[in-house]
């Protein structure tokens, strides 16, 4: 493996890839924040939501008819 002695050389001759790498970490950044931030009772998560209650008297569904 080499060592970089000159990285004002290397910033000169790869200046695509250095922006790419820059690119890569704010956006993994922001993707970080605006997951932490998400508040699922905020946003109305389903998963949340209580089931409503079944009539008094109604048969469950998929239950066998009453004779």
């Amino acid at each position: 493996m080499s060592h970089n002695t000159e990285p004002e050389r290397a910033m000169r001759r790869h200046p695509a890839a250095i922006i790419g790498i820059i690119l890569a970490l704010v956006v993994a950044g922001v993707a970080l924040v605006w997951w932490m931030g998400a508040d699922p009772v905020a946003e109305d998560d389903v998963s949340r939501t209580a089931m409503p209650e079944a009539p008094a008297g109604t048969p469950a569904a998929g239950s066998p008819p009453e004779n």
